[in-house]
């Protein structure tokens, strides 16, 4: 086994870990807001200390795990009907910056929110490199 892949399964297989790299990744990244990993039935794994906080016994971490899960859940079968392949990512583009939810493998789903006003090419780069951050968390 490799070294990098090493650091991967370690990383994705400690939830707290996990949330350490995702609130490195929201201080680091300008562009990213939000960082929640979840499981593709919708349980929060992980999450960013912000968006981990309850307030009314809430958070967006177990707002944003469901319907993560509903989105990759739609988006799988549309490509599929569409004979597009499989799909690589959702990314949605609001008024008040972007959400994208991408596979990290058959059970994990990363959920990433912009900082209000981040077009979607910001965005893209900002989540690629949140993905970055997961995939190499020494480096």
């Amino acid at each position: 086994m490799s070294r990098a892949f090493d650091r991967h399964a370690i990383a994705l297989g400690d939830p707290r870990a996990v949330g350490v790299l995702l609130q490195r990744a929201c201080e680091e990244i300008a562009d990213v807001e939000h960082a929640v990993m979840t499981s593709r039935d919708g349980l929060v794994i992980a999450a960013d200390n912000v968006s981990g906080t309850m307030a009314d016994g809430d958070s967006i971490a177990m707002r944003s795990s469901a319907m993560a899960a509903a989105a990759i859940g739609i988006g799988d079968h549309f490509t599929s009907l569409v004979t597009q392949g499989r799909l690589q990512s959702a990314v949605f583009e609001a008024d008040r910056g972007c959400v994208g939810v991408f596979p990290l493998s058959s059970t994990l789903l990363l959920v990433v929110t912009s900082a209000p006003a981040v077009n979607l090419g910001r965005f893209n780069a900002a989540a690629k490199r949140v993905l970055g951050i997961l995939q190499a968390p020494a480096a």
